[in-house]
């Protein structure tokens, strides 16, 4: 017999148990090493392998006669096979009406701990609950899968780099964490605005006070040689690349709306008919009439009708 046949049928032998064609064959403590070959193949018949190998002038593999019992490594995995957009409640019975306790997202890992029928029982990260078994890979594809994860990983188990299942705890604080991020930007972009908008309105007031005591013309846009209401604040806003609408009437719809306590410098304030650039302090730059021209008054002289921010 060939030594390697020989070794190889010994060293079965020598294992607790195994499967042999559907069969169970234990070895018994007390038999002769030939004895024990006998009985752990009674349904192959060892004379029968033993002429395969004779006939074949080669060795033969004593594992291809037996069915494997060891567990591959990953077999105990399940991976959720769910769409992109959605994810796989853990709910803490088998059935839907239950209460969910986590949510598995696509492609996110879980230890199989339960018999794998409609519903599996499962454990990832903090959770333990049930999965509707429709919407898991497990088994030998489960084991591949993991095993593509491994690939290149710097992990000794693919376990430690999957994801798990979110609680229903652990999404609350990220929801909450997250609301709280998105305040905070939206209170750092309203601030940086807040102070473009400041620095522009300034430079806007500072240009509109150079025409001070310039001349008043009804229907005029000049800075210098005169302009009306609408028209010396139409020709200012254009300094700074902003377009108005010509008369005050349209400018009552210009930008956005706000109080009178938001105004800031460069803000329009208009009323009936009239339509100033806003100081700061109380007070507008613009063309008054023709006996005051270009000047200076305070913002409450006359009723306000809007306040509207264009910059």
């Amino acid at each position: 017999m060939n030594s390697s046949l020989k070794k190889g049928l010994f060293l079965v032998t020598a294992i607790g148990t195994f499967s042999v064609s559907g069969e169970k064959a234990e070895a018994a403590d007390g038999l002769e090493t030939t004895d024990k070959i006998e009985a752990a193949f009674p349904g192959v018949g060892i004379e029968q392998v033993l002429n395969d190998c004779y006939e074949a002038d080669a060795e033969i593999a004593v594992e291809d006669y037996l069915v494997p019992t060891e567990k591959g490594e990953y077999l105990d995995m399940a991976f959720t096979n769910v769409g992109a957009d959605t994810f796989l409640f853990v709910r803490s019975e088998p059935t839907r009406e239950s209460e969910w306790v986590g949510k598995l997202y696509p492609g996110s890992a879980s230890e199989i701990i339960g018999p794998v029928g409609e519903w599996t029982k499962v454990r990832s990260g903090s959770v333990t609950g049930y999965v509707f078994t429709e919407y898991i890979i497990t088994g030998n594809e489960a084991e591949a899968k993991a095993k593509e994860y491994a690939q290149g990983a710097d992990a000794e188990d693919v376990r430690e780099i999957v994801e798990h299942a979110e609680s229903r705890e652990e999404e609350e604080a990220r929801l909450a964490e997250e609301a709280r991020i998105a305040a905070e930007e939206a209170a750092r972009i309203a601030e940086e605005q807040a102070a473009n908008t400041a620095t522009l309105g300034q430079a806007i007031v500072d240009y509109a006070c150079q025409f001070i005591g310039n001349p008043y013309v009804w229907g005029g846009t000049s800075l210098t040689d005169g302009a009306d209401c609408s028209g010396f604040v139409q020709s200012v806003y254009g300094h700074f690349g902003i377009s108005l609408p010509r008369t005050t009437w349209d400018q009552e719809y210009s930008g956005t709306g706000i109080g009178y306590d938001e105004a800031l410098p460069g803000d329009l304030i208009l009323y009936e008919g009239h339509v100033g650039i806003y100081m700061g302090d109380g007070q507008i730059v613009n063309a008054i009439n023709a006996s005051k021209g270009i000047g200076i008054i305070p913002a409450t002289c006359m009723s306000i009708k809007t306040v509207r921010r264009v910059i």
